[in-house]
């Protein structure tokens, strides 16, 4: 039950009001010589609750939910609509709370039961705090994909998601466990009305199956709706629980519709959030409140993919693995699809480019306005890690530290700074100080904790765990020597232990990314061959390392112009993305790029070209139209075009923004 429920009960022991200021009559009465009615509870868009004690089961309270007459008036058959509720009380899952049976009163009135449960909805969270943090909104929301899963497994969508339809169990766990209410409900009258082909809100305000802040442009305009519809939805409370309010907000209900359908969502700005991981939801919550549902997360898994993955990996892996950068390129065709041109119009277009493209042609480029469209983009930095040097807090961090320095000291005082102990204690720090981002303290302790283990010989980890600790710590803050000397100290200590194979993954990464930066070549390419001899075994588990390993190593070999082994790798990275999603990502930008500039130099021009074009829009839609990587692809898909077709090279350089997006 939550704080509005037990809060309405407390206030209405004995005379119920209703939202009219009349006693409500059903207090107190008794349903069906079963069902004594002993309080109200309060009041949604689909039904009214009320708190029953079942008289002749097991005498415990339920939950009964009125369903609103007007929504009833217009079943089209009211048997079959009774026969189709049965299928909502064998709905099951952890993350619902079913309803148990079906209840019609003397005079027609309709009840749905369901257990009564101590709750608080995210609706009362929200009054009381404002929002919620990003952490905990992951949680609760992995939970509410959880739940739509479980729906989705029994054939039933829910319609009407919003704040108050979830909630957060009462049962003296320290995390959320988190519930879905009404689920199928909205749905159901919805498919059953005899007006259900334009139940939408617009025009038929009475017959609304959702509230308005959270409707998706579908409900909105009469359209066919499916599962994608609560994916919207979801986005909608997901802005909301984050930011303190729905993303659109009209002053009625129409202009609200309005914004649904023709409004982008306002950008997301928390000033204490940690700012890698604000864009990342941002992108799933605007992935979710795309206006057409093919652009949409295609399901409750996919979101959930997502949430569960970005608060747990590093950048380079949620470029390549989020399932927020796929694209329909269906229904992108179809949005962008070219007019039929007669071949009149055809032919005329190839004359006056033939007679007037040329000379304009060579103005434009001699003059390079793309250069000046475009950031200036470095080849040889193609494959350098973007490091985060920034402090992050994270949620409980203070309270955690300071539980951890407490306990360290007590263990210094009770057994000494050179027992194994106080290496268990020092690790905890450790741990948190790397995971919460304070790069500083977690070199500062690390190093104190390769002190104390090399003094007792033992400790939480092997040595070389600690040094890798280092190397990364080091490197996220530009120690560049610091952090090669413990890498290396690293992967010394673990090439001997099989059982470490897998621990020298980032030890490694770090060092190729450091000696590419240098340039360092040749270390730079025993380095990366090093761990590609390891990504290749686990290459099915874990397959975005392995692709991103076959790319940086073929961008060595480029860089020292070995075109030969540039191509091999860069095709097996290429190659591995392809089968396996080919998700639109950066990795997927970059390693189309870079093979088309070893097939550039190869010579393979005719390649070069089909490669490059397919770069084109996945740097659109994954690194940005403006962006530098698109300025260089760009030129070298123009550049290849002139050895193959000078008019398709003329039509390209000519093109705008928009013209370019066909190349």
């Amino acid at each position: 039950m939550s704080a509005k429920e037990q809060q309405a009960q407390q206030t209405q022991q004995n005379v119920d009001i209703s939202l009219f200021g009349e006693a409500d009559p059903l207090v107190g009465s008794v349903i069906n010589g079963r069902w004594e009615v002993e309080s109200y509870l309060g009041e949604g868009s689909l039904s009214g609750a009320y708190r029953a004690r079942d008289l002749q089961g097991d005498r415990q309270f339920k939950v009964l939910k009125k369903i609103h007459p007007h929504l009833l008036q217009n079943i089209k058959n009211q048997k079959r609509f009774e026969q189709k509720c049965k299928a909502l009380f064998t709905l099951k899952g952890n993350n619902i709370i079913p309803y148990k049976e079906m209840v019609i009163s003397a005079d027609g009135t309709t009840f749905l039961v369901m257990d009564e449960v101590r709750f608080e909805s995210l609706e009362d969270l929200l009054s009381k705090s404002g929002h919620i943090s990003i952490e905990r909104a992951v949680n609760i929301f992995k939970q509410v994909c959880q739940a739509l899963e479980q729906g989705e497994a029994a054939g039933l969508q829910h319609r009407d998601l919003k704040p108050s339809n979830i909630v957060i169990v009462d049962n003296a766990k320290f995390v959320d466990d988190v519930k879905v209410l009404d689920f199928g409900v909205a749905k159901l009258l919805a498919d059953e009305s005899e007006y259900n082909k334009s139940a939408q809100y617009i025009t038929h305000t009475r017959e609304v199956f959702g509230s308005p802040l959270y409707l998706s442009p579908e409900q909105c305009t009469g359209k066919r709706l499916d599962s994608r519809t609560d994916i919207y939805a979801l986005g909608c409370v997901m802005y909301e629980a984050i930011t303190g309010k729905p993303p659109f907000v009209g002053k009625n209900v129409l202009e609200t519709a309005y914004k649904h359908m023709n409004e982008a969502p306002k950008p997301i700005e928390l000033e204490e959030a940690d700012s890698a991981f604000l864009a990342r939801l941002q992108t799933v919550i605007f992935k979710c409140l795309e206006k057409e549902p093919d652009l949409r997360y295609q399901s409750a898994a996919e979101l959930r993919h997502d949430l569960e993955l970005m608060l747990a990996c590093q950048e380079e892996e949620w470029q390549v693995s989020a399932q927020a950068f796929k694209k329909s390129t269906a229904s992108a065709r179809r949005r962008h699809g070219i007019m039929p041109i007669s071949s009149e119009f055809i032919l005329f277009g190839v004359l006056t480019l033939i007679l007037i493209g040329v000379p304009i042609f060579w103005v434009t480029n001699s003059f390079n306005p793309n250069d000046q469209k475009f950031p200036p983009f470095n080849n040889e930095q193609l494959w350098v890690v973007d490091r985060k040097a920034k402090t992050t807090e994270v949620e409980g961090f203070g309270p955690r530290q300071e539980a951890a320095k407490d306990a360290l000291e007590l263990v210094r005082e009770e057994q000494g700074e050179s027992s194994e102990e106080y290496a268990n204690a020092l690790s905890s720090l450790v741990e948190l100080y790397a995971n919460s981002a304070h790069w500083k303290e977690a070199e500062e302790r690390t190093k104190q904790l390769i002190t104390v283990c090399q003094k007792v010989k033992k400790g939480p980890w092997p040595l070389s765990q600690s040094y890798r600790i280092l190397g990364y710590v080091a490197f996220m803050q530009d120690e560049v020597d610091e952090s090669v000397e413990a890498c290396n100290k690293a992967v010394q200590l673990m090439e001997n232990d099989p059982l470490q194979q897998r621990s020298m993954i980032q030890p490694l990464r770090v060092l190729g990314d450091i000696y590419t930066r240098q340039k360092e070549l040749e270390k730079a390419v025993a380095t990366y061959e090093k761990l590609f001899g390891i990504v290749d075994i686990t290459k099915e588990t874990d397959p975005p390392t392995y692709a991103d390993t076959c790319s940086k190593l073929a961008d060595v070999y480029r860089r020292q112009e070995k075109y030969a082994d540039a191509e091999r790798y860069y095709r097996l990275g290429v190659e591995w993305w392809r089968s396996h999603g080919k998700v639109e990502s950066p990795y997927a930008a970059r390693s189309l790029y870079g093979l088309g500039l070893v097939l550039v130099a190869e010579g393979k021009y005719d390649e070069a070209r089909d490669v490059l074009k397919e770069a084109i829009p996945i740097i659109k839609s994954t690194v940005g139209e403006k962006s530098g990587l698109m300025g260089a692809t760009k030129k070298q898909y123009i550049n290849v075009l002139w050895r193959l077709n000078p008019l398709e090279a003329l039509k390209a350089q000519m093109g705008d923004s928009e013209a370019s997006n066909n190349y």
